[in-house]
């Protein structure tokens, strides 16, 4: 029976970026994925010759001396990633249906400020204060700022919704919803979403916001080949059923094939309840086990992939977030008023030239929409599940036809994606789009640590306290410390 100093269930990024990093300082790794294909949400896929992601749209902090590059630079993978830096003065643009008016996110917290400013001219020690106190809580991360090795979670202690907090920064209504324009990169739900979540999301934007070129699949091949190139294993098909061990000590993970490994560690970067349900009866103390099992996962999206005519439609290098009703908080639509929101972009793409032979319009939607198919899988769905997302289809094309009357017109062939797709291929329960949801009320109730309460176990991946590309980075930088120690890891990342 083969033996590790690591196994890690789950190849998404969490996963292979903890497996990248234990193989870079030494450790054997051995990476389970249940599917074909690794990545989980890094995953792209081709219709039609044209390029689609799976669920990483764009990132952050990718310029140099950043938060995001000197983690990706520390991992070898800077020179390799084939990226695209979205515009300057627009890299977001948000619009509500009563309204004209586009509002421009701009790159760069002066500029971001000044731009606003524009539009809001009373706004400007406002809109500085705004940024001031998004820094203040990112840096209060260590990880974050990469100034202190050890992490005071005081801090989530004393938060407050992300809603109160935009009203703190300023009384004009407006302003409000502007700035809560990409609430739909972390699922905002109104007087429940942490502060720090918008924080770390908006304010790693606002520095830069960059587009992966030709698909963010490529990152998952990058990390997988340098767990490789460090001696470790990535394996696929390997579908994890049970972990099996004694006391408070994993000793075997078990496969779906028969096929048992052995590690020192099991990272786990599956959702924790998942992972919980792998365990042996009495392994986890009961109250823990049912504080997970409790947690509530975010709302999932709806996803339409258009292929576009050739030389139809041109290019464009910006994201917008539109609100048909003016409604920014439209986690908690109501069926009727669907779409409450959407996110339309075109991914880049090196072939494409100056026309886009793409779009992808991103739509919240509740499982609850979804429960009389959960039993099925993307092989025996019945036909009344196609007529959905058909129906839904329709529905969301028309709500993007009247921000862009013309949009039909350019469209050859539309593809789309439920909850339940995502379901298929990443395993995250409910087709969760961002892992477990986090309440500003109690934030210490869903917040998991890297180690778990057994021995040898530990988490990584989206589901611990915060998402994102940059968030599952730093998630497994805080696994991977549980191993190889703290100071020592912190020490070798801050000086990239």
């Amino acid at each position: 029976m083969e033996k590790f100093d690591a196994i890690i269930i789950g190849s998404g990024l969490g996963g292979l970026v903890s497996g990248n990093i234990l193989s870079k300082e030494g450790l054997k790794v051995c990476v389970l994925e249940k599917n074909g294909r690794i990545g989980g949400t890094l995953q792209s896929f081709a219709k039609e010759g044209t390029i689609f992601n799976t669920g990483l749209n764009y990132t952050e902090s990718l310029g140099k001396g950043e938060i995001l590059y000197r983690y990706f630079n520390y991992l070898g993978l800077m020179d390799a990633l084939k990226i695209q830096r979205l515009d300057i003065d627009s890299f977001d643009k948000i619009s509500f249906g009563n309204d004209d008016a586009e509002y421009h996110f701009a790159q760069g917290h002066d500029y971001f400020v000044e731009r606003l400013t524009e539009y809001f001219p009373k706004e400007r020690e406002n809109l500085q204060n705004y940024i001031h106190q998004m820094g203040a809580v990112c840096n209060s991360f260590p990880l974050y700022s990469l100034d202190a090795s050890q992490t005071d979670f005081s801090v989530l202690e004393k938060q407050q919704s992300v809603s109160g907090f935009l009203k703190s920064c300023t009384s004009n209504q407006k302003l409000q919803k502007v700035l809560a324009g990409m609430s739909s990169l972390y699922a905002g739900v109104e007087d429940e979403t942490p502060m720090y979540i918008h924080s770390l999301i908006n304010y790693s934007f606002i520095k830069s916001a960059w587009r992966f070129v030709n698909g963010s699949s490529q990152l998952a091949t990058l990390l997988a080949k340098g767990i490789a190139q460090n001696g470790g294993i990535v394996q696929k098909k390997s579908k994890v059923v049970a972990l099996s061990g004694q006391e408070n000590r994993i000793t075997h993970v078990c496969l779906e094939n028969g096929e048992q490994l052995q590690a020192n560690w099991i990272i786990s970067n599956i959702h924790p309840a998942s992972t919980l349900k792998l365990l042996p009866d009495g392994m986890v103390r009961k109250a823990y086990n049912n504080r997970i099992l409790s947690l509530q996962n975010s709302v999932g999206m709806f996803s339409l992939y258009l292929v576009l005519k050739k030389e139809s439609l041109k290019q464009f290098n910006f994201n917008v977030h539109h609100f048909p009703n003016s409604n920014v908080w439209g986690t908690n639509y109501i069926e009727k008023n669907w779409p409450e929101h959407f996110m339309l972009y075109s991914p880049a793409n090196s072939k494409a030239g100056a026309y886009a032979n793409g779009l992808v319009v991103l739509s919240y939607m509740k499982f609850e929409e979804l429960k009389k198919w959960q039993n099925t899988t993307r092989f025996n769905r019945p036909p009344d599940y196609y007529d959905f997302k058909n129906q839904k289809s329709e529905i969301l094309l028309d709500a993007v036809s009247k921000k862009f009357p013309n949009i039909r017109g350019h469209i050859k062939s539309v593809y789309s994606a439920t909850p339940l797709t995502y379901l298929d291929y990443t395993g995250t329960p409910e087709g969760s789009a961002y892992g477990i949801k986090k309440n500003a009320e109690n934030p210490m109730l869903s917040l998991i640590l890297p180690r778990a309460k057994t021995g040898n176990l530990l988490f990584t991946g989206q589901n611990l306290n915060m998402h994102g590309i940059l968030g599952v980075t730093i998630s497994a930088v805080a696994c991977c410390q549980e191993i190889v120690g703290n100071g020592y890891l912190f020490n070798k990342i801050r000086n990239f």
